[in-house]
């Protein structure tokens, strides 16, 4: 269980082609993320990079739910995509900036 905006959320690893993972196209995915059960469920075929990115485009959704954020679908889904690819490096490069590791656009020697 974790929580975001005090909401609280739980993650459940299914079958890969389980309902659980079907989008209202009736398509199957990876990962789906539920605002009624306050359920992410994942494939428990996922491991590696792969993982780390479904898991991360699904918390967007969860934030944007959470925070009550009306993206419309289409939209929503770029930017979870774009977060699940380059979040981790913008928040990083974000951290070495305000711990002094970067200074005048370059890196400094530590």
């Amino acid at each position: 269980m974790f929580k975001i905006n005090d909401v609280e959320w739980n993650i459940l690893y299914v079958n890969p082609n389980s309902e659980c993972l079907m989008r209202s196209d009736g398509t199957i995915t990876l990962g789906v993320t539920d605002w009624n059960t306050r359920k992410v469920y994942l494939s428990n075929s996922l491991s590696g990079s792969l993982l780390e990115r479904v898991l991360s485009h699904e918390l967007v959704h969860c934030a944007s739910f959470s925070y009550d954020c009306h993206i419309p679908i289409d939209v929503e889904e770029i930017v979870a995509d774009f977060l699940s690819l380059y979040g981790k490096e913008v928040v990083g490069i974000a951290d070495d900036i305000l711990n002094g590791v970067i200074e005048n656009g370059c890196y400094k020697a530590v």
